[in-house]
């Protein structure tokens, strides 16, 4: 028997279930928290017949909500995506997803049953008013197993239907009591057939959330207690996280993923038998439903996708992007250029020229360092800023001036120290290694180095 008949054979076999399945819903559109317990209710989706009897709940979901064009695409394999619209004026889309299938053992009411059913419920929300661009609901297959469906479905469209969708945002893990508030994950991702690796663009994320804030749905960015470090981590080292708007980065298609499990706080029932609906908090998947709306009307004003930018930090609550990043570090090193002018040295000894020279050069050194930081890594220069605020008032005393140099060093410390907290628990692929720009990890410890020497060495 040939490879190619068993994926036809599996295919047929998963469209028979879902063509035999009887409509699971009556009456108006079912709401969020009512589709993620009914998929729990099947039990876990791991196999095809499993994943076959969620295909026909959601498809009958999809249709009470008043969507159209909703159909199962075969994606190979055995596997079935799941889509329907709510057309727009014009052609291009945004789209909603989620996926379906869940991890053996797990009910996956959470993981995510829950996302299916915030897309559904937003989407029927969506249909009340007239929209610019066609809203797409995708509810993915096999996205446990290395996210297969969202690639399959992407591949199968095509790179100039791919072209038309403006964004994407990728629901997961929603509406768990407990959670420490809703996050934009922004996963770095590598470039198919170029090399790289890139995350969202900076655009979607401030647009989701300027969407959040006009509905009190205040979105932290990668992590609610740690967001600026769990930014950097992101930008460093390959963690061991992804979701399907993956998929759509590696196509430069602008997509998240929105969650209510952070980088450092996830939901305790992931991956578990326990992630069952009861779990699930009524009021939080409405409120998740109205955000989820209100981003997708946001992004519905758009002409067209902006510049995709994915060198920024999110941090109180706005998006600096790489040329913020690069004012600012200029401006700190241009008031350390005024503040570290040689002495004077006409008509002094030849001992006290040597004397100021030496106190001279790793200030200047320093000064060099941070400029090329500023410029080549934007991004990972702001663990000098401290160090160039502390520069400009350097003090006189041995132990001041040994509290100076701890304090300048201690944003990078920290950093490294928490790297190896993660590196410890698992979070992080070790054998990728330092994903950052090249120039960081050579420019950020020398800077540092110079800056502690130039300190140690501070005129008396």
């Amino acid at each position: 028997m040939t490879a190619s008949f068993r994926t036809w054979r599996a295919a047929a076999a998963s469209l028979v279930l879902l063509l035999a399945a009887a409509p699971v819903f009556a009456g108006s559109a079912p709401d969020a928290r009512e589709i993620a317990a009914g998929l729990a209710a099947l039990g876990p989706r791991a196999d095809p017949a499993a994943r076959g009897r969620a295909a026909a709940f959601l498809l009958d979901a999809l249709r009470r909500a008043g969507l159209q064009g909703v159909r199962a695409v075969p994606a190979g394999q055995g596997l079935i995506n799941i889509e329907g619209v709510v057309p727009g004026k014009d052609s291009e889309e945004i789209v909603l997803s989620a996926h379906y299938d869940s991890v053996p053992g797990s009910p996956g009411a959470g993981d995510d049953g829950s996302g299916c059913g915030v897309a559904i419920a937003a989407a029927a929300d969506l249909s009340r008013t007239p929209l610019r661009h066609t809203v797409r609901v995708v509810l993915f297959d096999a996205e446990e197993a290395g996210l297969k469906g969202s690639e399959a479905w992407l591949r199968g469209r095509g790179s100039e239907a791919n072209r038309r969708i403006l964004a994407g945002l990728n629901l997961e893990m929603l509406g768990w009591r407990g959670s420490a508030g809703p996050v934009i994950h922004i996963f770095a991702t590598r470039i198919l057939d170029r090399g790289g690796r890139v995350l969202p663009p900076g655009w979607l994320v401030y647009a989701v959330q300027r969407s959040g804030a006009a509905v009190g749905w205040p979105y932290a960015v990668a992590d609610n207690r740690f967001p600026l470090f769990a930014q950097l981590l992101l930008r460093s080292v390959d963690v061991r996280f992804g979701a399907d708007s993956d998929s759509f980065l590696r196509r430069r298609v602008p997509a998240v993923t929105l969650s209510d499990s952070s980088l450092f706080d996830l939901d305790p029932a992931y991956h578990r038998s326990a992630d069952v609906a009861s779990r699930l908090d009524v009021p939080r998947l409405e409120r998740w439903t109205q955000a989820t709306a209100a981003a997708v009307r946001r992004l519905d004003v758009l002409a067209g996708s902006p510049l995709f930018e994915d060198q920024y930090l999110a941090v109180l609550g706005r998006v600096w992007l790489r040329r913020d990043l690069i004012w600012i570090g200029f401006l700190l090193w241009a008031l350390l250029v005024l503040r570290g002018r040689p002495g004077k040295w006409r008509g002094t000894s030849a001992e006290e020229r040597r004397r100021q020279m030496g106190t001279y050069l790793p200030g200047f050194l320093f000064r060099g360092l941070m400029v090329l930081a500023i410029f080549l890594a934007p991004i990972f220069s702001l663990f000098l800023w401290p160090a160039a605020l502390l520069s400009l008032a350097p003090p006189r005393g041995a132990g001041a001036r040994a509290v100076w140099i701890v304090l300048g060093c201690l944003p990078f410390l920290l950093f490294l120290a928490g790297l190896g907290v993660a590196v410890a628990h698992g979070l992080v692929r070790t054998r990728a290694g330092f994903q950052g720009e090249t120039a960081a990890a050579v420019l950020i410890p020398a800077a540092l180095a110079a800056y502690s020497v130039s300190i140690g060495r501070a005129r008396q």
